[in-house]
């Protein structure tokens, strides 16, 4: 599974599911708008089968005192039934019985709970006591839980506890299962340079460039470009990690389709370092324009690569990929914008390959281009 978001709501499914993302394989073919569906069907479905029964134990709990039921809840009922019941108690009574919880077992229900249904309780609920319980998910590593969470916080809770997160990288692996992109475009407004430049870094040194593509896919345009931006602008080594992590990971629909939104200057860095050298860069962008029909997105953004990079895509597809050339010649016209890049290019192929490339373009205007590099 290629697409970052689908791959988030499939851990999510996996998660109200008890198993693993292993188990759910045969759901691959389903696009992340058909999981959240999916998922939250399964979780309406879980919650309405015993309602009835949660209700009953909310209606008890409410008759007696807040010691005795937080006694019963942590002894009796467990995190499962107590996050399930919670849902169904009037929020001022459950923030009430809360303050007699200790933080790890709120910290276990937070795991059982369901964010939106329990949106009134976390509205009203301490902000210090939220910090708290979000450094203990922090440190068990409950990424979907926080992220879940991300969507009904209030606005004092979400920075309180944002700016609880050291790490550049947990906030990225919490923001990829982050549901609402404004409440990521709110976090990303919160976080000074320094930090956002924080989660660049561990992006690269923790390959989760995937993670950084998903966040960038669903926030806004204000928060996509600057954020865009500054990772573009940063040293090679960060570069070249983006680039090997979308060969590896095929991130390039995301990545061709975020770069017709960003400055020239910023796609032409991007293009200009030596990783686009590498045959295998250079097979998998081929192979992702061929298998997510991202033509378009090629011819607009080809012009940026220069005259250097798009040799090697010349070359790399005349030895190994030719199929491409017939296929783009098909829609390669003298008129497009690529069409001088691309006569540009050819200039740089030895003769022999030159002529490769034309013979696999076909009777196309690209053969042509190729085979006339002198015209240009």
């Amino acid at each position: 599974m290629n697409d970052p978001a689908a791959r988030a709501e499939l851990e999510k499914l996996a998660r109200i599911l008890d198993t693993d993302t292993a188990s759910l394989a045969f759901l691959d073919y389903l696009e992340a708008g058909q999981l959240r569906t999916l998922r939250e069907g399964i979780t309406d479905a879980l919650f309405e089968k015993f309602r009835p029964s949660f209700s009953g134990f909310a209606r008890l709990s409410s008759l007696l005192p807040l010691t005795i039921s937080a006694k019963i809840s942590e002894r009796v009922l467990g995190p499962m039934l107590s996050g399930r019941i919670a849902g169904e108690m009037p929020p001022d009574r459950a923030i009430e019985l809360s303050s007699r919880l200790s933080d790890t077992f709120l910290a276990d229900t937070c795991l059982e709970l369901d964010p939106e249904r329990a949106k009134p309780i976390i509205a009203g609920f301490p902000v210090a006591r939220s910090v708290a319980i979000t450094r203990l998910l922090l440190a068990r590593g409950e990424y979907i839980t926080m992220g879940r969470f991300v969507d009904v916080l209030p606005d004092e809770t979400l920075f309180a506890a944002t700016d609880a997160i050291d790490s550049g990288a947990d906030l990225l692996k919490i923001s990829f299962f982050v549901e609402d992109s404004q409440r990521l475009d709110a976090v990303i407004a919160h976080l000074d340079t320094e930090r956002r430049r924080a989660v660049i870094d561990a992006a690269a040194a923790e390959d989760l460039w995937p993670e950084v593509i998903a966040t960038l896919r669903r926030i806004g345009p204000e928060a996509r470009h600057a954020l865009a931006e500054l990772a573009l602008a940063q040293r090679a080594e960060i570069l070249d990690s983006l680039i090997r992590a979308a060969a590896e990971h095929d991130l390039w629909p995301s990545l061709l389709t975020i770069g017709r939104e960003l400055p020239d200057a910023s796609v032409e860095r991007l293009a200009d370092q030596p990783a686009f050298d590498d045959a295998r860069v250079v097979r998998s962008v081929i192979d992702s324009v061929v298998a997510n029909d991202l033509w378009d997105a090629l011819q607009t953004q080809l012009p940026l690569m220069g005259p250097t990079r798009c040799a090697r895509l010349l070359e790399v597809a005349a030895t190994e990929r030719r199929a491409f050339l017939a296929e783009f010649g098909q829609r390669v016209t003298a008129e497009d914008a690529c069409a001088d890049t691309l006569r540009a290019g050819s200039a740089h192929l030895a003769a022999p390959v030159r002529a490769e490339a034309a013979a696999a373009s076909g009777r196309t205007t690209l053969a042509g281009l190729i085979a006339e590099p002198a015209a240009g």
